[in-house]
């Protein structure tokens, strides 16, 4: 199994994809599919499928194709995926309540066990169960829940949530926010997304369209 240091970012990327496909081929009941359609589905050619997949293990079988449950299995096992994950929030935003409400995070083994924010209008809010404590109190909910993953979701000061987890040695840390942070720390994994980024690629598309 390869380790972090030695797996491309792009394969990463692409593994995810992957994955995402095969969870749907899955849930239609496809039992096998071969590498070229698998590879036409998720957007590359087939001897790059293949060799993506070889990071994972041998899984094909030649002249059949892959079993779609086999790969699911360990394309989840590999990724980190066959687990569950615990999560905490930092903002309570309208995007930070949705996702605390996500039932689809939940199925793919996500857990938010808590909520901080620093307004105190929203302090001791509980949404779908989920309490929300003052960021202040980070410390004592870290001692007392296994914190794996933080989401950041605020409109503002989005650097206060981030230097508290990183602070209070969360490892893992996907922001949502306005502001993209980055570590220097190779023990630290920041993934910066935001629709205004994504909308931005595909407006830098349409201005060169032609």
């Amino acid at each position: 199994m390869a380790k972090l240091k030695d797996l491309p970012e792009n394969t990463l990327n692409r593994l995810v994809i992957y994955l995402k496909v095969v969870d749907n081929l899955d849930k239609k009941k496809v039992d096998f599919i071969s590498s070229e359609e698998l590879a036409l589905r998720c957007g590359v050619n087939s001897a790059q499928l293949r060799k993506d997949l070889s990071f994972v293990g041998n899984l094909g079988t030649k002249g059949v194709g892959y079993s779609v449950k086999t790969l699911k299995y360990h394309l989840k096992k590999f990724l980190g995926r066959d687990r569950e994950w615990n999560l905490v929030l930092g903002g309570l935003s309208p995007l930070g309540e949705y996702l605390l409400t996500s039932k689809s995070l939940q199925k793919d083994g996500f857990y938010f066990m808590a909520g901080f924010d620093i307004k105190e209008e929203n302090i001791g809010k509980i949404v779908n169960g989920i309490s929300v404590y003052s960021l202040e109190q980070l410390s004592y909910v870290v001692k007392a829940i296994n914190v794996d993953i933080a989401v950041i979701t605020c409109e503002e000061q989005p650097e206060v949530y981030y230097e508290a987890f990183v602070k209070h040695n969360i490892k893992a840390i996907l922001n949502l926010s306005p502001l993209p942070f980055f570590s220097e720390s190779k023990e630290i994994q920041i993934e910066n997304f935001s629709f205004t980024m994504a909308l931005t690629k595909l407006s830098y598309f349409l201005k060169n369209l032609k």
